[in-house]
């Protein structure tokens, strides 16, 4: 039976989700005795078997996965080259060589896999020091339950991206993305490793970057680039770690050998290979065509991820609403009908929306919206908290810190046009989130999410907004 890969993969992606399934499973489940302390080193004990058993299913997935992919793409070469006419060379160090390539790649990716993990691990340990600390405190004051502080528990998980990673560059990755990504970016590592190998296995000086229909702007300028390995071939230019495929994160590039013997358009080939890299050589039709892709790559992960969570029932109702608004906003980008199960998810929504939203409740009249929270938070680059918001605010609509003023009026001026959800009771009051869409200087419409609080005195203000992409 030939090597599938993509089925390889795809089997440690359900891993990672299963592993994250399984601590919400462990938190919904175990029971509360005792002091919270107690519980709570109880509970980050299984969440931390949870996460040594990834580990330990990543690396066999490591050992049995790697190795093949970059047999596999030896084995291509040498038989390329061989079916040529080009003779392999006989050397011990080779095979040593090879045996190398495959412990360094497959160890570099069980670092980045452990890593993760291990952060996770912290950044859960956090979490539930947290909000043990509040909820201990809060128990006394308010009489909440086990049942409520477990909830919390898990709102922490799911709110604050606790099961996200971020690597040295700043990025958040879901344990399940991030896993893919790595298990996408270092089979294709493997495969070119194998190929620089075998084609020096071949006294072979020559490479060419694999081409794609349609590729991302990072990649366009190197595709269909031939490069000699050593850089003693003038005729091109020397391959640097910089121009080694994979580019980037997921990058579907590899290396192929390259003689220029067989190309018919070998003078073309030299001339291009030695192209700057500064130009961005699609034609519009490819920049459009790769716009599409990453659309549709998009919409389809957002549904993914929105089943997953429906779908889940350790899921606390809020989250369950969220992925409800974010499934239907994916059907209305495309314009598709919903079918199969979505159409089922989306029907108890709308139902729950018949029930739940309220036109009339949050009005121009009664809503208090502080300009602090605008000027001083949302809109300002300077606070190590909003300035997230501020970006997105003045890059989708163009609103920032100078004209807050204006956000203000146009959210106040749209309050009747769109419904008051409800997002239950807290000690302070009733809580409410109003979705809208708006227009803003930069001539764009986008979905803002506004959260307002209803106090026990009747005053309902303003709670937080952001631009919700």
């Amino acid at each position: 039976m030939p090597f599938d890969e993509e089925k390889q993969i795809q089997q440690l992606i359900g891993m990672y989700r299963q592993g994250f399934e399984e601590i919400l499973r462990v938190i919904v489940e175990k029971e509360a005795k005792g002091q919270w302390a107690q519980y709570w080193r109880d509970l980050l004990l299984d969440v931390r078997a949870i996460l040594q058993q990834l580990d330990d299913h990543a690396d066999r997935w490591i050992e049995q996965t790697i190795g093949q992919v970059y047999s596999q793409a030896a084995a291509q070469t040498a038989v390329f080259l061989s079916q040529l006419g080009i003779e392999k060379q006989t050397s011990p160090e080779f095979a040593q060589a090879h045996q190398q390539a495959i412990d360094v790649v497959a160890q570099n990716m069980a670092d980045n896999l452990r890593n993760a993990t291990q952060f996770i691990g912290r950044r859960i340990d956090d979490v539930f020091r947290q909000v043990g600390l509040e909820q201990t405190g809060r128990k006394l004051a308010a009489g909440q339950t086990w049942q409520d502080m477990k909830q919390k528990v898990i709102q922490g998980l799911l709110d604050e991206g606790q099961t996200a990673f971020v690597d040295r560059l700043g990025r958040k990755w879901r344990l399940d993305t991030y896993a893919e990504m790595v298990a996408r970016t270092t089979t294709r590592e493997a495969a070119s490793i194998a190929t620089l190998n075998t084609c020096q296995e071949f006294d072979l000086d020559l490479v060419r970057i694999t081409t794609h229909y349609p590729t991302c702007p990072i990649c366009a300028p190197l595709q269909g680039k031939v490069y000699s390995i050593s850089g003693k071939d003038n005729r091109y230019p020397m391959l640097t770690d910089e121009r080694r495929p994979p580019i980037h994160p997921r990058c579907r590039h590899v290396l192929a050998p390259y003689v220029r013997d067989f190309d018919d358009n070998a003078k073309e080939t030299e001339r291009f290979s030695n192209e700057p890299l500064d130009k961005d050589p699609r034609s519009e039709a490819e920049k459009q065509a790769y716009a599409e892709m990453r659309d549709a790559v998009t919409i389809a992960t957002n549904r993914r991820r929105a089943r997953e969570v429906l779908l889940n029932e350790a899921v606390p109702f809020p989250e369950k609403l969220k992925a409800a608004q974010k499934l239907q906003r994916s059907y209305e980008k495309t314009g598709q009908k919903p079918a199969g199960i979505d159409a089922s998810f989306l029907k108890q929504y709308r139902d729950w929306l018949k029930d739940n939203a309220k036109y009339g409740l949050i009005t121009p009249e009664n809503a208090t919206i502080p300009e602090e929270k605008l000027a001083g938070y949302a809109l300002n680059k300077e606070h190590p908290r909003g300035r997230d918001k501020a970006i997105a605010f003045e890059r989708a609509l163009g609103y920032n810190i100078n004209n807050y003023k204006e956000l203000l009026n146009n959210v106040l001026k749209n309050l009747p046009n769109f419904p008051a959800i409800s997002k239950g009771v807290d000690e302070y009051g009733e809580k409410y989130e109003v979705l809208m869409l708006l227009t803003g200087p930069s001539g764009k419409t986008v979905r803002v999410k506004t959260a307002w609080r209803k106090y026990k005195e009747g005053e309902i203000r303003l709670v937080s907004i952001y631009v919700d992409e």
